[in-house]
């Protein structure tokens, strides 16, 4: 079986923010984190067509992803 994702994801970081200690459920410890701002292209830059036309289908809104600095997951959650 082939699984797979329709978006590449998003693999630029355009910015960091540092979190304060909480509790990390996958080490079972307080830990910082970091909340990365990523996106699915380079920060400063519109993806472009040929026909010079903004990309429709690049134009995924950047989200906000949090990360443990310790296991580097996000497992704030009990059960995660």
């Amino acid at each position: 079986m082939v699984s797979g994702a329709i978006c590449g994801g998003s693999p630029y970081v355009w910015r960091t923010e540092p979190e304060p200690e909480r509790w990390c459920f996958g080490e079972r410890k307080r830990r910082t984190g970091t909340w990365e701002l990523r996106g699915s292209w380079p920060k400063g830059t519109i993806p472009m067509l040929d026909d010079g036309m903004p990309d429709p289908i690049m134009m995924w809104d950047p989200v906000w992803v949090y990360r443990c600095d310790g296991c580097g997951q996000d497992r704030r959650s009990f059960g995660w």
